[in-house]
């Protein structure tokens, strides 16, 4: 029998050429990997910055519906809130109210305006605590009945998420660390 010599070109793969090819799926493989990280990561600051934002928003609008307490220039100067732990000067936002609600049309209302506002600051604090674990907030308002009440909202939280190089890997302040929003309001 004649044995058939085939030309260099119709040999087949060389064992160079299949580790090259395993090589590239490798890098493939990777690279997808950590794109797929990056999105993770993205898709978790965005949610907790769009936490935020409607956090704010909704003690924004809490504000806003209870006008009688806030706008009157009798609302604490200032209050901190620490988790759902509520803090003023006055304590009256973080005094113990009950609830508001009450089973039929009352004559007069259940809560006093000072009392819903407590409530509702009470309640936002604890929402956005369960939310972001890290956060903190702060609430400036001017006390002056002279010119309208304006209150500047601060919320601060940590976050950390994935560096997309080598060099930010090694930057703190690149990976993660503290970050705040604030919002203006006019209740």
């Amino acid at each position: 029998m004649k044995r058939l010599v085939l030309p260099p070109s119709e040999r087949g793969f060389t064992l160079i050429e299949v580790l090259v090819a395993i090589l590239l799926v490798a890098i493939g493989i990777f690279g997808f990997a950590k794109m797929q990280a990056l999105a993770l990561s993205s898709t978790q600051v965005s949610s907790a910055r769009s936490i935020v934002s409607m956090q704010a928003s909704s003690l924004a609008a809490a504000m806003q519906g209870n006008r009688t307490y806030w706008a009157s220039g009798v609302a604490p100067a200032s209050f901190s809130t620490a988790q759902s732990t509520v803090t003023d000067a006055t304590g009256v936002l973080s005094a113990t109210v009950g609830s508001c609600e009450a089973a039929a049309k009352p004559a007069t209302p259940a809560c006093t305006s000072a009392q819903l506002a407590a409530r509702d600051v009470q309640q936002w604090a604890s929402n956005l605590a369960n939310l972001l674990p890290t956060s903190s907030s702060t609430v400036s308002c001017s006390t002056s009945t002279s010119v309208p009440v304006s209150c500047v909202l601060t919320i601060s939280w940590k976050e950390r998420y994935v560096a997309s190089t080598r060099a930010t890997a090694s930057d703190s302040a690149a990976t993660g660390g503290s970050r705040s929003f604030t919002l203006y309001i006019e209740p």
